[in-house]
């Protein structure tokens, strides 16, 4: 990784920040919960990683598949890790990407799918999840990121740009205000929503 992709993956994460009291239901894959770009809201311990630093380099040369698909396959490889005995059973993971790892993780008590997602700023951004609060649509978007970071293939950088772009046309009054904003992990189109009170 070159220096520039560090600098941006830096300023990108330290962007979002889990510095709100908005909470989400993250989705499940073959029936594991994956948390990413959000935090587990039960107790749970770290169990062991879920993929080798080779696996996280293929998955992440892989710019044909959804964010979607990318995590089913990262559920298999952490279920075949647990077959052949170099992982521990888990409940969930909890996918950073930022740093090249995948954790697998046992509840302290029963299984759960709440999280505290992250902010961008003070804009709550939903990736793999739905928000438990209430809400009505306001607009949808289809992915729009620019061609810099769709040639890069780095998550960090669509979602950044996506957003970063979003907060603009609302500055610039192109959509009607909006809470928040939820991105689909199959196309990275976004729908933006207005809590109810």
């Amino acid at each position: 990784m070159n220096k520039l992709s560090l600098i941006l993956i830096t300023i990108f994460f330290l962007s979002f920040t889990s510095d709100n009291n908005h909470f989400a239901t993250v989705e499940k894959v073959l029936n594991t919960p994956i948390f990413l770009f959000s935090k587990p809201v039960s107790e749970y311990s770290i169990v062991g990683k879920a993929m080798s630093f080779t696996d996280m380099l293929k998955m992440a040369a892989d710019q044909k598949s959804s964010v979607r698909e990318k995590a089913k396959k990262i559920v298999q490889t952490a279920q075949k890790r647990v077959k052949d005995k170099k992982l521990s059973a888990f409940d969930a993971l909890i996918i950073e990407l930022e740093n090249d790892k995948v954790f697998a993780i046992k509840f302290k008590s029963n299984i759960s799918t709440k999280a505290k997602i992250n902010n961008y700023g003070d804009l709550p951004v939903y990736f793999f999840c739905k928000p438990d609060e209430e809400y009505d649509v306001v607009a949808k978007l289809k992915a729009d990121y620019s061609l810099r970071a769709e040639r890069s293939g780095m998550l960090f950088d669509k979602i950044n740009s996506m957003v970063k772009r979003t907060i603009k046309k609302k500055e610039n009054n192109e959509v009607d205000n909006f809470d928040a904003i939820i991105i689909s992990p199959d196309d990275l189109s976004e729908v933006l929503i207005n809590f109810k009170k």
